[in-house]
């Protein structure tokens, strides 16, 4: 936030669960509180709108992560099998 900006405050009534579950999760996951995260995410929407670029929903972003972890498990082996390390345990 810009040195010396207003500063308003914003009341969100009726959000739904799911939606506050995702606001929390991302909130712990970038050690922001649940109010900086939303501003975080209005700010990242804002500089992608001004750029042009389209943005997802929370619930459109939602629904894909549902869709790819229902997605099949195609290689059976775990990350440390996939990913090849030299002797100093460093990927190659």
């Amino acid at each position: 936030m810009p040195t010396g900006a207003a500063v308003a405050d914003l009341t969100i009534r009726g959000l739904p669960d799911e939606l506050h579950r995702y606001l929390k999760q991302q909130a712990e996951a970038n050690h922001r509180s649940i109010n900086r995260e939303t501003i975080a995410l209005i700010e990242r929407a804002m500089k992608g709108a001004a750029e042009g670029k389209p943005r997802l929903s929370a619930a459109e972003v939602i629904a894909k992560a549902s869709r790819f972890a229902a997605l099949p498990v195609c290689d059976g082996r775990s990350a440390a099998e996939m990913i090849e390390y030299d002797a100093d345990g460093l990927p190659k």
